[in-house]
């Protein structure tokens, strides 16, 4: 069975607020998903809350390893 596919870029905003940068995000998975699955995605409020939740579990985990990484003064 032969796929076929189609190749995508997409531009990722380096500067610009974060309310800037994460709609452009929320935007392009929207139309990512569309492609792939030939839907047309309206309401992005559940591509949104997927993604804050992801930032706020990786800042987490940040937090989490510095605070193990500093135990006992940061010596290894």
């Amino acid at each position: 069975m032969t796929h076929t596919s189609e190749q995508i870029t997409f531009v990722v905003p380096t500067n610009g607020g974060h309310q800037f940068r994460m709609y452009e995000c929320v935007d392009q998975i929207a139309d990512l998903i569309d492609m792939y699955f030939g839907t047309t995605i309206e309401d992005t409020t559940n591509i949104y809350d997927l993604i804050q939740k992801e930032i706020n579990e990786s800042k987490l985990r940040e937090v989490e390893y510095n605070r193990l990484e500093n135990i006992n003064g940061g010596s290894k």
